[in-house]
């Protein structure tokens, strides 16, 4: 039975550090996008098509899924999807047909951000 106890807490340790590294890995490719994004991006106003909100709880902000269309340099009409975080007296600001800052990177225009500043770090 000890053998068997052994097994089974080492299976859950394993799983353990195989999501802990996964997790580090993906953050670790997000970060270097977003930096390339910043550094080789190309600035653009998308326009947005849809916005479904979720509840922030009982602060200030409130976390929303922005659908978007772009034209990239080529004039290719592109559309994306991201979530972010808003000020909730801000939310007028994300309807449709409302203008949205972007930044998709040169080489590989699908690769978008919403180009807001974070309003955790901004309010005051």
């Amino acid at each position: 039975m000890s053998v068997f106890t052994n097994v089974i807490v080492l299976a859950v340790v394993l799983l353990f550090i195989y999501i802990f590294a996964s997790l580090l890995i993906r953050d670790a490719k997000n970060k270097k996008l977003k930096a390339a994004i910043h550094n080789d991006g190309v600035a653009v106003s998308g326009t947005i098509t849809n916005v479904r909100s979720r509840s922030g709880g009982n602060s200030g902000f409130i976390n929303i899924s922005v659908d978007f269309n772009y034209v990239n340099e080529k004039g290719e009409l592109l559309t994306g999807q991201r979530d972010i975080v808003i000020d909730i007296t801000r939310i007028q600001n994300f309807q449709p047909g409302k203008p949205i800052p972007l930044r998709y990177l040169r080489l590989d225009p699908q690769q978008v951000l919403v180009d807001l500043p974070n309003p955790l770090l901004t309010r005051s």
